[in-house]
């Protein structure tokens, strides 16, 4: 027999489907919850379920004829879906769209993540004592809203106040059971708790966002492409490398102080600064898993991304902003104009920052180190790298002029070190050294040899050392500064073995050996303990490194016995090669877990730089401290 419900009630603004059919059931004067069953699904064995219910299909089957309810509807606009789903592949998303409509549901909470995720359901259904005044004046009874049902809103969005809890149990005690809410279900309470002004703008904020994750239909998105949002504002906020490396500590200590621990402890959603495994490492790292929605919204906001910006422009991290870019070869033609299209983006180790080489299609290439606060950086080059062919071109029309070098460097618009350089590269016989040629050699006329330079520049030089016999190489060189620099780029032998011998000063000064063995022990510690709690790569810990930072290697090395307390103590912290490989092998595995990497034997042992000749040796070692870890 073909069965059809009477009648269907009209579903409210954002009332929960379940409550609907809870309604129903007030309303059909069945005395048996199974019999509201029946009629809404054709069959007794249904569950009342609040989130994401199935056998949809069913249920539209028995409505009263030319109704205007279809699956989708009622899906899309009076259960969780839209929430759950939002932040699902479109394959895993449509499956469980799919599945709500069949009448075996099974399977739906696992492949949204609901079941994995360390957010729990409420325990009661939540209400909001203004909307019930509101319902009930309007509609004439009250029902459950949709939002005030999700787990991590606490708030209302419309009227801003706590929700409280009703006596209604999410998971009742029989499953077939539909409870509507009623005034004597939903009576006010004032043990909703206290908390800061903080902490409720957070819980207000958060709640908007989820009504609006609710009441919008979002292209639905690969797993990955909110990996990719999330990395690259972490670049650009300066919580991840250019290489994506993402600083797990610093994010984890802003984004605590961001939402204070009050905020993310009623939200269930809590983090170990100290631990690498949080929800946000994992979110950071973009390790393939389903987050709960909630934990979605809290790191979009915290990274300032807007929820359309978040589904529908790909953001990319550009720390020199969009192209075409400025050439700044101040001799072409394009000088200032956004001409450049060759950009490369590489990572600075010593500095943390990315760095920019922009390549002109004159040939001039030129570096900065970014990312731009301002348009004024734009033209800005850090470091010329390559002057280009228009720009040399530019130097050989210039030098056949024969303008002066200093004209020529303010036209070119670089020092005359650097144009003196280029000439020299370029094989360019220049006006300012015919003059200088033309003044030491008037009476050679145009016949000055190489020869007869080298030979008048030696004169000078031995001129010099008969003149002032008892000076240095470098005080003679202070009285003929142009002598010695000739010499010094064209006859660097022969000037060599025709210098002064160097003279040693020796000071015989008694030295406190105890005292400076104290001072540079003291020094010692500081550079050992800034080697082991660094961060970066592991160096080893040896007498020779340890001198040399210190800028002291000759030192220790000549004259340790003399330094017992140093000597006990870097004999006590310097590293075999073995203790070396150990350290390096540890900083590995951190190393890679901080970038999300799988920590494989052979990825450890290529991290740690360990040698061919010595992987086989310590492999034990690596997996007896993986398992350690």
């Amino acid at each position: 027999m073909i069965w059809m419900m009477p009648f269907f009630p009209t579903p409210y603004p954002d009332e929960l489907l379940y409550s609907v059919l809870a309604r129903y059931h007030l309303r059909s004067g069945n005395i048996s919850f199974k019999a509201t069953m029946e009629d809404a699904f054709g069959t007794k064995n249904a569950t009342a379920v609040v989130e994401l219910p199935s056998n949809i299909n069913a249920l539209i089957s028995n409505l009263p004829l030319n109704t205007e309810y279809t699956a989708d509807y009622l899906i899309d606009n009076h259960t969780f879906f839209s929430f759950y789903t939002a932040f699902l592949p479109p394959k895993r998303a449509q499956w469980v769209r799919d599945n709500m409509m069949k009448r075996n549901g099974k399977g739906i909470y696992g492949k949204t993540g609901i079941m994995a995720s360390s957010i729990v359901a409420n325990q009661y259904f939540k209400f909001c004592p203004l909307c019930n005044a509101e319902d009930k004046e309007k509609y004439g009874e009250l029902y459950w809203h949709r939002i005030h049902q999700i787990p991590g809103v606490l708030v209302c969005s419309k009227h801003q106040i706590m929700l409280c809890d009703s006596k209604v149990p999410i998971k009742g005690y029989n499953k077939h059971q539909y409870i509507a809410a009623s005034e004597e279900n939903c009576i006010k309470s004032d043990s909703t708790g206290t908390y800061s002004d903080k902490t409720v703008l957070l819980l207000i904020e958060l709640a908007k966002d989820v009504e609006f994750l609710l009441n919008n239909r979002f292209e639905r998105r690969p797993t990955e492409w909110f990996h990719e949002q999330y990395k690259a504002k972490l670049m650009e906020l300066g919580y991840a490398t250019i290489n994506g490396n993402v600083m797990q500590k610093k994010l984890a200590e802003e984004f605590v102080q961001f939402y204070g621990e009050e905020f993310l402890t009623l939200v269930q959603s809590s983090i170990e600064i100290s631990s690498d495994n949080s929800w946000v490492a994992d979110m950071a790292r973009g390790r393939n898993r389903a987050s709960h929605p909630i934990r979605h919204l809290l790191l979009a906001r915290f990274l300032g991304i807007t929820i359309p910006d978040l589904f529908y422009r790909q953001l990319t991290y550009k720390p020199f902003g969009d192209g075409p870019w400025p050439c700044l070869n101040p001799v072409a033609e394009h000088y200032l104009k956004p001409v450049v299209k060759q950009l490369k983006i590489s990572y600075s180790n010593d500095t943390k920052k990315p760095v920019g080489t922009f390549s002109c299609d004159c040939g001039f290439v030129y570096a900065r180190a970014g990312p731009d606060f301002s348009e004024e950086s734009r033209f800005k080059a850090g470091r010329i790298k390559q002057f280009g062919h228009v720009w040399e071109t530019k130097l050989k029309e210039l030098v056949e002029k024969g303008l002066s070098l200093r004209q020529t460097a303010k036209l070119m618009g670089a020092d005359p070190k650097t144009v003196k350089k280029y000439a020299a590269k370029l094989g360019l016989e220049t006006c300012w050294e015919k003059r200088s040629d033309r003044e030491l050699f008037k009476d050679k006329g145009d016949s000055v040899t190489a020869a007869d330079k080298r030979d008048y520049y030696r004169e000078e030089w031995l001129k010099l050392m008969n003149q002032y016999p008892d000076k240095s190489k470098t005080e003679l060189r202070q009285l003929n500064k142009a002598v010695y620099a000739w010499l010094y780029r064209n006859d660097k032998e022969w000037l060599k073995f025709n210098s002064p011998e160097p003279i040693y000063k020796y000071r015989n000064v008694c030295v406190d050996w105890d005292k400076r063995d104290k001072e540079i022990l003291d020094k010692v510690k500081v550079v050992v303990e800034e080697m082991l709690n660094s961060t970066e790569k592991p160096e080893r810990i040896s007498l020779s490194l340890v001198g040399s930072k210190l800028g002291i290697r000759g030192l220790l090395e000549k004259h340790l016995d003399k330094l017992p307390l140093t000597k006990q103590y870097i004999d006590s912290v310097k590293e075999s090669r073995r203790d070396f490989q150990l350290r390096r092998i540890r900083w590995a595995i951190r190393e890679l877990e901080q970038e999300g990497e799988e920590v494989k034997l052979w990825k450890v042992l290529r991290k740690a730089g360990i040698r061919k000749e010595f992987c086989q040796e310590v492999e034990n070692d690596v997996i007896e401290i993986m398992k350690g870890d």
